[in-house]
């Protein structure tokens, strides 16, 4: 006689569902805490709250209602326009040569044109793949969510992050910018900002930053400036390891920036929409809402901070790492968005959070700016001796042997260096201050679950 084969109840299906669910949370939650505390363990990284050094702390920003005026504001988005075209700020190289675009890194470029490490970019001549030039950024945001603590995949996180802009250092072939520098609000905010004994300034850079719906500018300090190591020798995210581990600080340079939005449209619902963030000590982060011709005036390269996700209820626009991608203006206050030349999406001038950044450093004296400028070979510090210097503190404070640290592959040992030293915070108020969703692109073979529940 056939045996007969018991039928689940109705009850006991919709327990099997509630406890398939609650394990497909807690799975990657498990394992996020034990990667987290392990992470904790290794580089010293607190759950809460921040742990930025304390040479990065406590330095003064100015808020200014208006500092852009009408009249500078239209004409900067009349210089936006005229500019058109704006490719994602992972490839800032364009506008700039660097003597050193990798520290060893680089591996030849796929067949295919792209590069298959979730890390690495083309380089600028498209043979070869390398760190971007802001990987620290970039790879905190992804591993961390950004300040909001997101869960979400590494190719939704990659879109978030790779704003558009275009970087000028030929100021004075701007003149609404060089009127800028010029105007009284940014030479006193300048006398505040700059240290009492730095009082000769050096305009030397703008840039703008555009963000379509749903991207953020993810937590960083600026591009730091050094006696003999700077953004043309090195790269960027380099000089980020130099200033946190605060062993180059007798060559560190003061800069004061302004951040001035240019955009005219203010969310009253949500003020926080795509806000400036920033760390003046490691109890709390403080906001500034992005109010139109406001102005945030700070030393970038001295103090951490950052955007929220500026209208964080849509998706951004999927942007893969290895294709040209470029926000261009049509008119009419049209504007599209070309991926390898084809367009993707559209938007008006009023979907984008626009702002200018502009920056000067600090000198002592006219002789000071002068010798900056001269680059004297004698003066630079060169990449080897900043590596040799980096690997001496990792064997003799960080409890690293020489034999392993002198072994370590070039792209090993820049993830150990700002895994060592850069600190940026962790998200202030997640439940779980780690971004589970990248456990896929870290540990392939989670990544059935992982789509489950991050898709």
């Amino acid at each position: 006689r056939p045996s007969r084969v018991r039928v689940p109840s109705e009850t006991e299906h919709r327990y099997k569902m509630v406890l398939q669910k609650v394990l497909l949370f807690t799975i990657p939650v498990l394992i996020s805490f034990c990667l987290f505390y392990y992470n904790k363990q290794l580089n010293g990284l607190p759950i809460r709250g921040a742990q930025i050094p304390e040479h990065l702390l406590h330095h003064p920003i100015d808020v200014i209602p208006n500092m852009l005026s009408e009249t500078v504001g239209d004409e900067l988005m009349d210089l936006i326009k005229k500019m058109k075209d704006f490719p994602t700020n992972t490839n800032d190289l364009q506008f700039y040569k660097t003597k050193h675009e990798h520290i060893g890194e680089a591996v030849p470029i796929g067949a295919d044109g792209k590069c298959s490490h979730p890390y690495l970019i083309p380089s600028q001549s498209k043979k070869e793949c390398v760190l971007p030039g802001r990987i620290d950024i970039a790879r905190h945001f992804m591993l961390s969510g950004g300040v909001e603590g997101i869960k979400e995949g590494y190719d939704d996180l990659v879109s978030r992050v790779q704003s558009f802009g275009r970087y000028m250092f030929n100021v004075s072939e701007f003149p609404v910018v060089d009127r800028l520098f010029a105007s009284d609000g940014f030479q006193n905010a300048a006398k505040r900002v700059c240290p009492a004994n730095k009082q000769v300034l050096d305009p030397f850079q703008f840039n703008f930053i555009m963000q379509v719906p749903g991207q953020t500018v993810a937590t960083h300090v600026d591009a730091v400036y050094f006696w003999g190591a700077t953004r043309f020798h090195v790269p960027q995210w380099l000089l980020a390891v130099m200033v946190y581990s605060g062993l180059f600080q007798e060559k560190f340079i003061d800069q004061i920036q302004v951040v001035g939005y240019v955009h005219r449209w203010e969310n009253k619902q949500n003020p926080k929409d795509g806000a400036f963030v920033y760390w003046s000590d490691n109890d709390r982060e403080q906001y500034v809402t992005a109010t139109p011709l406001l102005g945030n005036v700070v030393d970038g390269s001295k103090t951490v901070h950052a955007a929220l996700i500026y209208r964080p209820e849509v998706k951004a626009p999927k942007l893969d790492k290895s294709q040209t991608n470029i926000l261009r203006y049509m008119g009419d206050d049209k504007w599209q968005l070309l991926a390898n030349g084809e367009p993707t999406r559209d938007y008006t001038t009023n979907d984008l959070r626009i702002s200018i950044v502009y920056r000067a450093r600090c000198f002592a004296s006219k002789e000071e700016v002068d010798r900056f400028h001269a680059d004297r070979p004698e003066d630079e510090i060169g990449l080897e001796n900043i590596i040799s210097k980096l690997k001496d503190d990792l064997v003799k404070t960080k409890g690293k042997s020489r034999a392993s640290v002198d072994a370590l592959p070039r792209l090993d040992l820049a993830l150990l260096l700002m895994d060592t030293y850069i600190k940026y915070p962790m998200p202030p108020h997640a439940v779980v201050p780690y971004n589970y969703c990248m456990l896929s692109t870290l540990v392939p073979q989670l990544k059935p679950v992982m789509d489950l529940i991050c898709s």
